[in-house]
């Protein structure tokens, strides 16, 4: 028994600037997870460009059967699992630079963390197994933040693509997890949301993510509770707060480190809700970090010459190293445990099901909050 680990694609060129990429994958075997690697170089910039290839990755779909969803996610929504399912992110060259390259990897899982042998789906009994990646290279401005620039053309934007296959095993697995969304709605101040869950599977887990300048998880679910059967279970009504810590008891802190070129004062997406940054100049010469602020998913970016003090009128390269709660504000809903299956609800079970997100007096109307799921799909 071993998991084949093979390449699908390999320095694959996307087709244009922006458009919808179709690979199929092989018809038979067990998959565990897809490796996807991004390679591009930024275009010419001044200033902290805020666009990374993860916002220029649209949305990542597994379909089978010619239009059954296995996973849909967004670029940050596929990190974001990543985490909650103990698959560590690689750090190394996580620029933001301009005229540099920019490599990203994600991986897809099927189960409920990397090469789980309970969890895969079996390619054997589905028709037309296809990865489709939607793309925007072109995309200045996403989710709030301004001072992006497209990405450069010269070379071409391109993919890797990798099947985890288990191979000569007798393993025979329960199922595999279908991860998507399942619910959105616009925020608004004050608004109250029953975000209702179609009713029907078994849940092993459910996320809420937020992802907006300035204005996260907490201003849009200040309050968060979970009911069933119309009150007769209310097993979650927590303040954001209060989650944050429940999540970092159960799954840790989630850290990393990235590199910018911002010029003066200039607020930066941090793919944490909050949390704590620190700053390292990397530019020689008479420059400083002053601001150290996190939170709401941002962070103020203060670059100053060293000796008077006055903002720097010169781009400047800086080192960020970030440690914190809710990736790209996906929060896990801390009823479930996907290593207990008695903690899974089974949603066929119960005259209804929702999760309702009660926001603050000022959370405003830019935001678009997002109910996730994964699901047990049994083959």
């Amino acid at each position: 028994m071993y998991f084949q680990q093979r390449f699908l694609k390999q320095n694959q060129s996307f087709t244009g600037t922006s458009g919808l990429e179709t690979i199929e994958l092989p018809n038979k075997g067990l998959l565990s997870g897809l490796q996807l690697r991004t390679v591009l170089k930024t275009g010419a910039f001044t200033g902290a460009c805020d666009m990374w290839t993860h916002d220029w990755i649209k949305k990542v779909e597994l379909i089978v059967n010619g239009s059954q969803v296995v996973v849909s996610l967004t670029g940050e929504q596929i990190l974001a699992m990543m985490f909650y399912k103990n698959i560590h992110k690689t750090n190394w060259e996580e620029l933001n630079l301009a005229a540099d390259y920019q490599r990203e990897h994600f991986y897809i899982p099927l189960g409920r963390y990397y090469h789980d042998l309970d969890f895969m789906l079996d390619l054997s009994k589905v028709n037309d197994p296809e990865l489709r990646i939607e793309y925007d290279f072109t995309l200045t401005t996403k989710n709030g933040w301004a001072n992006g620039f497209a990405a450069g053309t010269d070379p071409t934007p391109s993919y890797s693509l990798t099947c985890h296959m288990l191979r000569e095993s007798d393993v025979t697995p329960k199922g595999y997890l279908k991860t998507s969304e399942v619910y959105r709605y616009a925020s608004a101040n004050s608004k109250k949301e029953n975000m209702v869950i179609p009713r029907g599977p078994l849940y092993a887990n459910l996320y809420v993510q937020s992802w907006y300048q300035g204005k996260g998880f907490e201003d849009t679910c200040d309050m968060l509770e979970v009911n069933l059967d119309n009150d007769r279970l209310i097993p979650l009504r927590q303040t954001a707060q209060a989650i944050m810590s429940d999540l970092i008891r159960q799954y840790g802190y989630y850290e990393g480190s990235i590199v910018i070129e911002p010029v003066g004062n200039q607020n930066h997406p941090i793919p944490i809700e909050a949390g704590v940054v620190s700053a390292q100049m990397e530019t020689a010469g008479d420059y400083d970090v002053k601001h150290a602020f996190c939170g709401n998913n941002g962070y103020w970016v203060k670059t100053v010459v060293h000796s008077t003090g006055a903002g720097t009128v010169d781009v400047c390269e800086i080192a960020l190293k970030y440690k914190g709660v809710g990736p790209y504000s996906v929060f896990a809903i801390p009823i479930f445990d996907l290593m207990d299956e008695r903690t899974w609800v089974n949603s066929a079970q119960l005259g209804d099901f929702w999760v309702r997100g009660e926001g603050t007096a000022a959370c405003g109307a830019n935001n678009t909050v997002k109910l996730l799921a994964d699901e047990v799909v049994r083959q």
